[in-house]
């Protein structure tokens, strides 16, 4: 959950941080960071931490050994938002892209605000920037580079590839958006291959065990649409597979068909003639299942919406392995022990999501302090 309480000028991560991620850490949990962005030209929102130098890594580093001295498992999600962003937050560039087209209206720059305001500060969106040849080398080592500070100098035991929601390496998978007519646009397999490449180089660096990646195959936010969603996803988890990868991260459905919780609440707008699975299919047909069933050997984390039932009849029914959870961890810190004993749960705060300070990310109680106050 990106929270924006790094520091805008530099990028380190507070270190508060290590408070906030080590009292939600149980022994045996995976924590899964928030977005950290792998080179200045890929952030798109203020205050959001970064991986591209050694003392970005050094600042993580604090934060690491406290998720682990309470006995947990970490790993650090690397960034690219591609065109999600405005020359305000690119040091003045344009957005890098698969192709030029921008996203339609304005940018909302969320953290901007110390108020929790999301809607009171914006920019328009600009023409991207078609990525060249030479550029796309260049961000498949950034991710890799990121990486290796990751695991050598922060001290985290695996990386998370953000490869969903329209960010940079989502854009080159969709064809409504993928318009190129090189190596990298047109078929399937030349609109993964960037990806693959960025998964690859990964792998290179810290290994396929320490290697996991995020997809949202039926995201609709950012314009993220395609001829076949389903077969240009199974397609991108056949080759994943092959990777023997540490996990692939899957958004499941219901997230955009039914949320009014996301950031952009009330401007999820899906085509009602759109298929969720491709041709032929019902916006009913709309599952991971078919993902699953070609990860066959690979731990397949779900994410979207879950609750204690479903994330059981999820794990039990072998859709997936894992699930993961997200906004009610903000307010929950001993969410875990909520979910299994059958405990409620404190609502979040979404003003204080993006705000700076620690307000609404530090203090929350956990269900025992709560009730020793009855």
């Amino acid at each position: 959950m990106t929270r924006m309480r790094a520091s805008d000028k530099t990028g380190i991560i507070n270190p508060s941080a290590a408070t906030y991620y080590s009292e939600r850490t149980f022994p045996g949990s995976l924590l899964i960071s928030e977005g950290t962005v792998v080179h200045p030209r890929g952030k798109g929102f203020p205050r959001t931490p970064g991986l591209w130098t050694h003392d970005h890594a050094l600042g993580w580093k604090p934060i690491v050994d406290a998720v682990h001295a309470q006995g947990g498992t970490f790993f650090v999600q690397l960034w690219h938002v591609g065109r999600v962003s405005v020359p305000s937050q690119t040091g003045g560039l344009p957005p890098l892209s698969s192709t030029s087209a921008h996203l339609p209206g304005a940018h909302i720059l969320f953290g901007a605000s110390t108020a929790g305001d999301v809607d009171d500060l914006s920019e328009p969106y600009v023409d991207s920037h078609a990525m060249t040849l030479q550029e796309i080398k260049h961000v498949v080592n950034q991710f890799a580079h990121a990486a290796r500070l990751a695991i050598e100098v922060a001290g985290f035991d695996g990386v998370e590839i953000h490869g969903a929601n329209g960010y940079l390496l989502d854009t080159f998978v969709h064809d409504n958006i993928n318009t190129r007519t090189d190596e990298y646009g047109g078929s399937v397999a030349a609109r993964i291959k960037f990806p693959l490449e960025v998964v690859d180089a990964v792998i290179e660096a810290v290994g396929s065990n320490k290697t996991g990646i995020r997809l949202a195959p039926y995201h609709v936010l950012q314009e993220t649409s395609d001829s076949d969603r389903g077969g240009t996803f199974s397609a991108f988890c056949e080759e994943l597979e092959k990777r023997r990868l540490a996990y692939v991260h899957i958004v499941e459905p219901r997230y955009d068909q039914l949320s009014q919780e996301g950031a952009f609440s009330g401007k999820i707008m899906r085509p009602q003639n759109e298929s969720r699975e491709g041709a032929g299919t019902t916006s009913s047909a709309a599952s991971i299942w078919p993902f699953r069933r070609v990860l066959k050997t690979t731990t397949v984390i779900g994410a979207g919406g879950y609750d204690a039932t479903s994330a059981a009849q999820a794990i039990e029914e072998g859709r997936v392995d894992l699930t993961a959870f997200g906004r009610y961890f903000t307010s929950n810190p001993d969410l875990p022990e909520r979910l299994f004993k059958g405990y409620p749960l404190t609502k979040y705060h979404r003003p204080s999501f993006y705000t700076s300070g620690t307000e609404g990310y530090l203090g929350w109680p956990r269900y025992d302090e709560n009730a020793s106050r009855l």
